[in-house]
């Protein structure tokens, strides 16, 4: 059996992300031993232990053989995602009714309409009255309160000014808009140091502010400072029924990688997230 050091080195790492709120478990390094059974049985003592049902594991081209034939299923891929190694994404389902996908209908219509979007995101403005910055923690509390209006429930806790704090002592890039002096809307780069990647993600914009494409211009912001400061990638997961941050993706360039079943617990419901990524420089090639 694998002793509990090993997913205390994980942790140490940042090659392990448990997410009871969620109901998953994100493994970003395999054990270099030859016994997956067992491993992928401590995997699941694990989830269950954290009331998880999802076990996600992030793999290289070279460790994908390990997992096959452990009732595992390919969710999708991240281009360059391990410091420009390709991540291959595979599930494990602890709980048959979670490894089904929802809104198939909702995601087939979503993808119709962004294969046939053909707009950039080029010189765009801000309308007149908004205002775009970086954000500092005196404006935490304002940004709490967008996403505690914006989302019934959310991955994270980003409904916590204090939590929003942390997350800025914590390689995490945010940027607002402001309009009349108050915080409408905001987005963030997660960047992740061990493998020099950043995740698009909390994205939100109050709803009498939409429709004004300031989520797509925060978007491109970030993107070009985490190239600037000599990023490798960039990804995102956009839930699947929502148009407008894939379509945010696509016209940044973003490439689809597949999506994630039932995967994110977001306005009360766990729901199927859409991956996205960019290659800032070339990926390494096998």
């Amino acid at each position: 059996m694998m002793s509990d050091s090993y997913f205390t080195l994980l942790a140490k790492t940042q090659a392990i992300s448990i997410e009871p709120k969620n109901r998953r478990v994100k493994l970003y390094h395999l054990p270099n031993n030859i016994n997956m059974r067992e491993t992928m049985d401590e995997c699941e003592v694990l989830g269950r232990n954290e009331g998880c049902d999802k076990i996600i594991f992030y793999v290289r081209k070279e460790d994908r053989d390990k997992l096959t034939g452990n009732k595992v299923y390919q969710e999708g891929v991240i281009r360059g995602f391990f410091r420009g190694i390709d991540a291959f994404i595979y599930a494990m389902f602890l709980n048959p009714v979670r490894e089904h996908s929802i809104d198939w209908k909702q995601n087939k219509k979503v993808m119709e309409l962004i294969e046939n979007d053909h707009k950039k995101t080029k010189h765009m403005r801000l309308p007149d009255g908004y205002f775009m910055r970086s954000a500092t923690k005196q404006d935490a509390l304002q940004m709490a309160r967008v996403y505690d209006t914006v989302f019934k429930t959310y991955p994270t806790p980003m409904n916590d000014s204090k939590y929003i704090q942390t997350m800025m002592d914590d390689n995490v890039y945010f940027t607002i808009v402001e309009y009349d002096g108050q915080v409408v809307s905001s987005s963030a780069a997660d960047y992740l140091p061990a493998f020099n990647s950043a995740e698009m993600t909390d994205c939100a914009t109050l709803v009498e502010h939409r429709n004004k494409g300031l989520l797509n211009i925060q978007f491109a912001h970030l993107a070009e400072h985490m190239k600037d400061i000599g990023l490798q990638t960039l990804f995102c997961y956009a839930r699947s029924i929502s148009v407008g941050m894939n379509l945010i993706n696509v016209r940044n360039g973003f490439s689809f990688g597949g999506r994630m079943i039932q995967n994110s617990n977001i306005d009360g419901r766990l729901e199927c997230m859409n991956i996205w990524y960019k290659n800032l420089k070339s990926p390494v090639r096998d």
